[in-house]
């Protein structure tokens, strides 16, 4: 099994963040070393994967910053079910009274969900290629299980100036619109980013049915 660690790469996005805030704490990841010189130079993060436990670690009610400045290594293993993908990438996985909550981060998107044994309850964020727009998607297996959760991810949804749709027969979905970066002397290229103000929400509602105990 290949090591269980999570790189998170920071090139540009961290070059010129660090550069354009006079505050380090508002980046997205925790800043171990400066990085200097030209914009091929990277910074480095390395964190450890939760341990076996049945709390649900803060950083996946926290949720992630998404951009396409940030590459992840996730969790793989070796798997003879996926011959195309001898290395298939696995989300954490923790244990709960009732189901199963997993998370998965990419760096340009971020996921949690709550597999029970008859359904799996997901909220997740996507950036699009081009980074002008986020899709957030709610699963409508969510409303059968969480009161009122629909309602409150299309209120969510409009209160950011998004655009929110029922068409899809799974999910739920919810188009918003990402921003440049406005800082002085910025590159024009500078990559979006995108940090969900509704993540804790919606990803403390999802995993609530997994806590629960059964009824006897």
């Amino acid at each position: 099994m290949k090591l269980t660690t999570q790189t998170i790469i920071c090139g540009l996005f961290t070059l010129a963040l660090y550069a354009c805030s006079s505050d380090n704490a508002s980046a997205p990841e925790q800043v171990l070393s400066q990085a200097s010189g030209n914009n091929k130079e990277q910074q480095h993060v390395r964190i450890e994967p939760p341990s076996e436990t049945d709390s649900i670690p803060e950083s996946w009610l926290e949720g992630n910053t998404i951009t396409r400045a940030i590459m992840v290594d996730y969790w793989c293993v070796e798997s003879p079910e996926h011959p195309d993908n001898p290395m298939w990438c696995l989300p954490h996985r923790v244990q709960q009274e009732s189901g199963t909550v997993t998370s998965m981060y990419w760096g340009t998107s971020d996921r949690i969900s709550c597999e029970l044994a008859e359904d799996t309850l997901t909220y997740a964020e996507y950036l699009s290629r081009d980074d002008s727009t986020v899709s957030k998607t709610l699963s409508r297996s969510a409303a059968n299980y969480v009161a009122d959760i629909a309602e409150v991810f299309r209120d969510s949804c409009e209160a950011e100036g998004g655009t929110f749709t029922e068409d899809n027969e799974a999910f739920l979905e919810c188009e918003v619109k990402t921003k440049t970066r406005e800082c002085e002397d910025c590159p024009a290229d500078l990559p979006r980013i995108y940090s969900d103000p509704n993540w804790r929400l919606f990803a403390e509602k999802i995993i609530k049915p997994c806590q629960i105990a059964p009824a006897l």
